[in-house]
């Protein structure tokens, strides 16, 4: 009977431990998306991203317009070349098809990079926004709602637009 009483008297000692530490827990929630959205930082690079894109867009549509040129010109004057210019002018419109597909890969790669490149310090700058904001409101965990995964998430530990001030977005 003693161990009975012992056992129960433990376990619900640990139950009020267990509603202790989760009473003094508080969840918070932030858009990311949102607040991306509104920081400076990425509409800059989006601007920065469509030059670069303009500037592979120039040299591509030079190439597609060199590669049809020659192309026309196989089509137009096919009869009176000889053997040897016909296979050496099948020969350039191989290599100038090569040119653009590999140019088109590597713009696509360095576009990539780029954009990798210069989103990880606007990431990290609103990750140090959201650190610094849940732990001067006291928020144990934060979860990003842009993601869907929360089920519940009351309107008053919504802390995106904290986290804009932090970041001097209003």
């Amino acid at each position: 009977m003693k161990k009975l009483i012992l056992t129960l008297s433990i376990f619900l000692s640990l139950a009020f431990v267990n509603e202790a530490n989760a009473q003094q827990q508080k969840f918070g929630h932030v858009n990311s998306q949102e607040l991306f959205e509104t920081m400076p930082e990425v509409a800059n690079l989006r601007t920065q991203l469509t030059n670069k894109s303009k500037q592979y867009e120039t040299q591509l549509q030079g190439l597609y317009t060199t590669y049809q040129t020659l192309v026309g010109d196989l089509q137009q004057n096919m009869s009176s070349y000889t053997e040897i210019v016909l296979q050496q002018k099948y020969k350039e419109a191989e290599d100038l098809e090569k040119r653009i597909t590999n140019t088109e890969a590597e713009a696509q790669k360095e576009l990539q990079r780029y954009e990798a490149e210069k989103l990880k310090p606007i990431e990290d700058k609103a990750f140090a926004a959201i650190q610094k904001v849940a732990q001067a409101n006291g928020f144990t965990y934060i979860f990003d709602s842009s993601l869907g995964v929360l089920v519940y998430k009351p309107a008053s530990d919504d802390i995106t637009n904290l986290v804009k001030a932090q970041l001097g977005i209003y």
